[in-house]
């Protein structure tokens, strides 16, 4: 048993070492670059602090490993959301819950220590509803992206993430909860160790193996400018598609339909959806959908808000008008675009065309 965990354990901790130097080498100028040499660490330290008593690591080496080690979900939802949202920043409910997991953590170790049962078990079970909360976001956020986003590695990504790494995870966690929630012991048996080490060495492979065949940029979706349509370069054979979506767009503005997905606006152009895929990606340079249909919606509102004889209209009616579902939606995407509020932009627009 010792020489199977150990043969997994200590290949799994050195190619995660060796995956967060090349990440944090290669791409730390990348917010992704960065997360994913935090998240490559955090996981390693986690192997090395789940060791079993057998094999007498020293206390000092093994606490400073189960300190590295606390925020290990928390950077894996946040690298995941760094890959699958253009424009990822880190915002105050991201560091709230990096804070809230370390408390938490905190808590479960001074509890034990000074043996109140009762905080432990609090503790444990606040953090392991956290802890699936974060993976229950992660699949969600995969998911429900893939629909509209057009970069095809991306999209690839997005399914083996849900079924690799965040079941893993999703998988561990589990066999954790239902240890402690069926003996009260925090300390996991040998068999299950050396399980969790068997399991997270495939997954480490695996992703090792995709990250270092890539460059940064294909590996992290460094942004890239998106063109206006109509400074669009796109392949001759598409000219015609190219032509058909342009006006569909600016003559039959079938950006107001609300929920338009990119299948939809196939069908209506008669042309495959992963040919229509690679035209907004690769000739218009867009990489989501989404980003593609704000252009027209938000160009649009632009005018809405800025024109004296719409003053009164109400903004949700404006950006109803011009294909939103919500406001909520359509004030996240024009501060986005713009760096202020809608009702800012009005304010400043019709305050200028008074004056002129």
């Amino acid at each position: 048993m010792l020489l199977l965990d150990a043969a997994f354990r200590f290949s799994g901790i050195t190619i995660l070492l060796l995956v967060a130097v090349i990440a944090l080498r290669d791409a730390r100028h990348l917010l992704q670059g960065r997360l994913a040499g935090a998240m490559c660490i955090c996981l390693a330290a986690m192997l090395f602090n789940t060791m079993p008593e057998w094999y007498g690591a020293p206390f000092v080496v093994v606490a400073i490993a189960w300190i590295i080690h606390i925020p290990n979900i928390i950077l894996l939802w946040l690298f995941a959301l760094s890959l699958f949202q253009d424009d990822f920043k880190m915002r105050r409910i991201h560091w709230a819950a990096l804070a809230a997991t370390t408390v938490f953590v905190l808590l479960i170790q001074s509890s034990i220590y000074l043996n109140i049962q009762l905080v432990t078990f609090a503790s444990i079970a606040a953090n392991r509803l956290l802890g699936f909360s974060f993976l229950a976001h992660l699949f969600w956020t995969a998911w429900t992206g893939r629909k509209d986003d057009l970069i095809e590695a991306r999209r690839k990504t997005r399914l083996w993430f849900i079924l690799g790494l965040g079941a893993t995870a999703l998988i561990i966690m589990t066999g954790e909860t239902l240890h402690y929630g069926l003996t009260f012991d925090n300390d996991d048996p040998d068999w299950f160790t050396t399980a969790r080490s068997i399991v997270s060495f495939a997954m480490i492979l695996i992703g090792a193996l995709w990250f270092l065949k890539l460059l940064p940029e294909t590996l992290l979706f460094e942004r890239t400018a998106p063109q206006m349509t109509s400074q669009a370069k796109v392949d001759p054979k598409d000219q015609a598609t190219h032509a058909r979506l342009v006006a569909s767009m600016e003559e039959d503005k079938l950006y107001h339909e609300h929920g338009l997905g990119i299948g939809d606006l196939a069908a209506k152009l008669n042309v495959p959806e992963h040919q229509l895929r690679a035209l907004i990606n690769k000739g218009l340079g867009y990489r989501n959908f989404a980003a593609f249909l704000n252009q027209y919606r938000l160009t649009e509102a632009k005018t809405a808000l800025a024109d004296p004889e719409q003053a009164r209209t109400p903004i949700l009616t404006i950006a109803m008008d011009v294909g939103y579902a919500s406001l909520a939606t359509f004030n996240r995407a024009f501060k986005s675009e713009e760096g202020t509020t809608p009702s800012q932009f009005r304010s400043e627009a019709l305050a200028k065309a008074a004056q002129s």
